[in-house]
């Protein structure tokens, strides 16, 4: 995991530029990427430009298919602040019986799944925008899908396990966990009323070979492709008919860096 200071220098985030710096340098290092800290940031730019009620009162929105708006400044100490509330709320919630060991247990997945998910709102938010960062997590106890497999990933390498990675097919999202990733465990939600399966295995069965687990054989993410999928999964709408421009260009240039600086990894690993 990233020492959270060595990225300091490089606040505040007020551009597209900057934040491309910071994804750069992690890809020039050969630490791991901190999935948090990189969740807190984007998420922060997309939420703050995302907010309808944060948006430019002289936009007529209705006559805007794509608009323009001022790029938000993100601070050092809200991040750092972040960060911190997320490491302390997942050491705080998990019995230190359960991080011995090198590798990650069902008991430590399913328990870290359980102090996210008693984070969040009792709401159901599967198919809103803008609730898939950790940034959404920590400010509004909110998660999609993508956002709770993705924050228990998360919440795994922070505790230092990190053997636990993102699985995903094209309509779901799980983890997997223990040597050569061959353990698998449900931490989300496919529809209501799943959530007494969160730390059951996917298993061998019919359900296993079924097209919401593309017949065992999801894509099971590296942590740059973790990275990737954070990218992958902003959110540019304003309103359904209005995208923001300056969060689909950050998106689109950080697939770009991810892809030129990242693709030996993205390819070979």
């Amino acid at each position: 995991m990233s020492v959270l200071s060595e990225y300091k220098h490089l606040f505040p985030l007020d551009s597209i530029q900057k934040v491309c710096d910071l994804f750069e340098e992690q890809l020039r290092s050969n630490k791991e990427p901190d999935l948090a800290l990189f969740s807190i940031i984007v998420g922060s730019v997309e939420n703050n430009l995302t907010n309808v009620k944060n948006s430019d009162k002289d936009v007529n929105l209705a006559s805007n298919k794509f608009i323009k708006m001022k790029f938000p400044s993100v601070e050092w100490d809200e991040v750092k602040s972040l960060y911190e509330r997320f490491v302390s709320l997942m050491r705080s919630g998990v019995d230190a019986k359960l991080l011995s060991g090198d590798l990650a247990s069902r008991d430590l997945v399913k328990r870290v799944a359980d102090v996210v998910w008693n984070s969040l709102t009792r709401s159901y938010y599967k198919d809103r925008a803008h609730l898939q960062s950790i940034y959404s997590f920590l400010t509004g106890n909110k998660l999609d899908c993508f956002g709770v497999a993705f924050a228990v990933t998360a919440g795994c390498q922070v505790l230092g396990k990190n053997d636990v990675h993102l699985a995903l097919s094209e309509d779901h999202a799980w983890v997997v966990f223990g040597k050569d990733g061959l353990n698998t465990a449900e931490v989300t939600w496919h529809g209501k009323g799943n959530e007494d399966k969160r730390g059951r295995s996917v298993g061998d069965g019919v359900q296993a070979r079924s097209w919401l687990y593309v017949a065992g054989k999801p894509v099971i993410c590296t942590r740059i492709m973790e990275l990737a999928a954070l990218v992958s999964s902003i959110n540019p709408t304003l309103t359904p008919s209005i995208d923001v421009h300056e969060v689909a260009l950050m998106q689109h240039r950080l697939l770009w860096l991810l892809y030129e600086k990242g693709k030996k990894y993205l390819l070979f690993e």
